[in-house]
């Protein structure tokens, strides 16, 4: 017979763990781990947003292919359009928009009246697209010049002219008085279905001269801005290109401009070297002959664009020079050479 154990000893089981050393060890390499992972982190990100800045700066720098054609093709350097030209800085009188004058504002010789910019397809037209008599890249302000075509009073075009003015102010509404520009005037430009759209009022700096001199209704008319195109380097010591309008100064000498606009950047250093600088103006005549001044006939102008790959190097940690960037080189022809 088996005799059982008075107060028999708890069985007792070596519990296992980790000492404080190991623990520390541990903390250790997870913070160190941790540390080089969060570098990883914010170098991608660095390197993601410097990527995103340079392709912004490159699509800017693409769409002032576009932007400064349509500016520069219609000046006239004959016509003194032109107030500054040098190789980092062109300030000019840019063409806008065109439309014509429909009418006369009784008894208020400053102010004229222009057709709507929406206007009815015409009755019986075969191709079902309205008549476009007012259009515009830029809605005109008080302060941009208007130029009205003066057809005189002899025949041919020898004693023809543009007559300029300064828009003082501008009105719009779908309801001007009497003597507006109406498809019951003596003599209408526009339809009946087009009398309750928008037109557009404005008060010239000096009245037109009207009839039996040679500015009489359906003129045509344009619209100008002076504006600026330059090189400049910012608060943060790049360089950039800017953007600004001008308010005429009533004579050939260039008017003050305002605040710049960012186009593009950041360019190479900006300087009179034409074959480094992040930008550039060269200017020739019809023979191809370079010109400097804005009293010389300008018959095309190349501009140069330059961008760097410095953004990529510091978010990269590079020790070494990036000298990869973008450049951009285009030619504007101007149509109005003599």
């Amino acid at each position: 017979m088996r005799r059982l154990r008075k107060n028999p000893q708890p069985f007792r089981r070596d519990r296992g763990g980790f000492t404080l050393a190991e623990l520390m060890i541990v903390a250790t390499l997870m913070g160190l781990i941790g540390t080089m992972l969060t570098a990883v982190l914010v170098r991608q990100q660095r390197f993601h947003r410097a990527v995103a800045s340079m392709t912004d700066a490159r699509a800017r720098m693409r769409d002032i292919e576009t932007i400064m054609p349509t500016d520069m093709r219609g000046i006239s350097t004959v016509g003194g359009d032109m107030y500054t030209m040098t190789e980092n800085d062109l300030q000019f009188r840019a063409f806008t928009g065109a439309s014509a004058l429909c009418s006369y504002v009784a008894g208020q010789p400053t102010k004229i009246e222009i057709p709507p910019k929406v206007m009815v397809v015409p009755a019986g037209a075969s191709n079902n697209f309205p008549t476009v008599l007012t259009s515009w890249i830029n809605a005109p302000i008080v302060g941009d010049q208007v130029f009205i075509y003066n057809d005189s009073l002899l025949a041919g075009n020898a004693d023809d002219s543009w007559t300029r003015f300064t828009i003082t102010a501008l009105d719009s509404s779908t309801d001007f008085g009497p003597n507006s520009c109406l498809s019951t005037n003596a003599t209408p430009i526009i339809q009946a279905g087009d009398d309750a759209s928008m037109r557009y009022r404005i008060t010239l700096s000096a009245p037109p001269t009207q009839v039996p001199i040679g500015i009489v209704v359906g003129a045509p008319i344009r619209f100008a801005r002076e504006v600026r195109y330059s090189g400049y380097q910012g608060a943060d010591q790049n360089w950039y290109i800017g953007y600004q309008t001008c308010t005429p100064s009533g004579t050939a000498a260039a008017g003050s401009c305002g605040t710049r606009e960012v186009l593009a950047g950041p360019v190479l250093p900006i300087s009179t070297d034409t074959t480094t600088s992040g930008l550039f103006f060269v200017f020739y005549n019809q023979t191809g002959t370079r010109v400097y001044s804005v009293t010389d006939t300008v018959a095309r102008i190349s501009v140069g664009i330059r961008t760097t790959g410095e953004s990529l190097r510091r978010s990269t940690g590079s020790s070494t020079s990036i000298t990869a960037g973008d450049s951009l080189r285009f030619v504007i022809g101007i149509r109005n050479r003599i």
